[in-house]
């Protein structure tokens, strides 16, 4: 009986080492206005819920010569970096390039070696660790690329540790997770690792499955790969480019993407990364980004250029998503669900039922509106048992129970008439008989609507 104790115990140490790291995605492109001082501000907020670093995403810089200020932002978010005690790794963005000029090993080894002595480069096993978004899509790069990259940075003294997102092995693995998991360690010998990209159903109406994980991180294992596997997580995905091309303005299935996501890795224990990967932290073209809303004043530090794309965004608050993350990246992290001290029930929705007709948006259907339910989600922590209801229009008083211990979830459907005027939905708390917090969505859902929107707004209510 003590062996099989300590051994329980070796298990659970074990598994909680590897779940360590929690990397959000950063667009640098939306960092134009940033100082050193916004960076800091980020990166605080990122701290707050336990994200260890910011995996740099950023475009070949030099298609115009007004471009190269990116290079600027990365030395700012270094000094930033530094100073909150925070991590940095690049993902070098390989899968477009709008001038044909393309990154180049010499340049990426420059950037890589610019920063290798920082205290806030990430290292894995000692390396520099260094990832990619694409990569497998361009002739330009591929496997000869990644080993020539990872030759120059070794005979000059600064090792990367390479796991690339090559992104039609994850969008392949939807469908046969082994065999793409096989054919990415046989087509690309030069990786180390691998981020699995795909955190979003396949155009499908289901939630997506651990299965590519599984086969991934297996994979990588019995290749003797000694990368780490990267998981990714994300709230949601909407974009519309409104374009006229159908492929450029979809929405994937992510009603209750987020928390079926991090279960996989917590109370489902389904598979366990080396490293999770939040996407976003301020994409907010693609709509999952989980950064406070950028400002629409030009002077201010964290001005982003949306155009068109704006209209989808501003307003669609995102940041009590932040709060699921914290929860459950402390479960991840500790291997148990972190105690609840405070009532937070977190709602979201979209803002006009799916198929309203709206004045502007998408010059194209939407792929896979269909798929969205036409509801108000919630998810709830709080201090003790306790009834949540939820309200919208004639869908009265829906309710669902939090145990105090675990996330309660539940949701109301939009009711069966919306105005142009609309309705906005309300939440209570309800403990004991009594209501310890209530509050009301600051979106009204309508059908009067200028853009064709199916990125949610998410709102949170907190007791006292």
């Amino acid at each position: 009986m003590l062996a099989f104790f300590v051994a329980l115990l070796a298990a659970t140490a074990l598994r909680t080492a590897s779940a360590s790291t929690v990397f959000a995605h950063f667009m640098v492109m939306n960092s134009f206005a940033y100082d050193v001082d916004q960076w800091e501000k980020d990166i605080a907020s990122a701290q707050e819920v336990g994200i260890d670093g910011f995996a740099l995403n950023w475009t070949p810089p030099n298609c115009q010569a007004n471009e190269n200020w990116s290079v600027d932002r990365i030395d700012d978010a270094f000094t930033a970096a530094e100073n909150k005690g925070f991590k940095l790794m690049y993902s070098f963005d390989m899968s477009w390039t709008i001038c044909n000029h393309y990154w180049n090993q010499t340049f990426m080894q420059d950037m890589i070696t610019k920063h290798a002595s920082s205290p806030a480069a990430y290292r894995w096993n000692n390396n520099l660790l260094v990832s990619t978004y694409g990569g497998d899509n361009i002739e330009h790069y591929g496997n000869q690329f990644f080993q020539g990259l990872k030759d120059k940075m070794a005979y000059w003294k600064n090792p990367i540790t390479l796991a690339p997102a090559l992104t039609k092995y994850s969008t392949a693995a939807q469908t046969n997770a082994q065999s793409s998991a096989a054919k990415l360690i046989s087509d690309y010998p030069a990786i180390d690792g691998y981020f699995n990209w795909q955190a979003w159903p396949l155009d499908v109406e289901a939630n997506i499955t651990a299965s590519p994980d599984q086969a991934f991180q297996s994979a990588l294992k019995n290749a003797g790969k000694t990368g780490p596997y990267i998981m990714a997580m994300s709230p949601w995905q909407y974009k519309d480019l409104n374009n006229g091309n159908p492929l450029d303005a979809w929405v994937a299935y992510s009603d209750m993407l987020f928390p079926n996501r991090f279960k996989q890795i917590t109370s489902n224990d389904e598979v366990q990364p080396d490293i999770i990967e939040i996407l976003t932290w301020n994409d907010f073209c693609e709509s999952h980004y989980i950064r406070d809303l950028p400002s629409q004043d030009v002077n201010a530090k964290d001005y982003v250029v949306l155009g068109e794309m704006g209209a989808y965004v501003y307003g669609q608050d995102h940041a009590p998503w932040r709060l699921i993350a914290k929860y459950y990246i402390s479960w991840w992290k500790t291997g148990s669900p972190p105690p609840v001290t405070e009532d937070q029930v977190i709602y979201w929705y979209r803002v006009h039922p799916k198929d309203t007709i709206c004045t502007g948006g998408s010059s194209t259907a939407i792929r896979n509106k269909d798929f969205a339910q036409d509801a108000v989600f919630a998810f709830a922590l709080v201090k003790s048992a306790s009834t949540i209801s939820m309200s919208i229009g004639s869908n009265q008083y829906w309710t669902f129970n939090a145990d105090g211990k675990t996330p309660g979830m539940g949701m109301v459907p939009f009711p069966p008439f919306v105005s142009n005027y609309g309705v906005a939905p309300e939440i209570s708390i309800m403990r004991q008989g009594k209501v310890v917090a209530t509050g009301k969505g600051q979106v009204k859902i309508s059908t009067a609507c200028d853009w064709q929107n199916f990125n949610p707004v998410v709102g949170l209510i907190e007791g006292s």
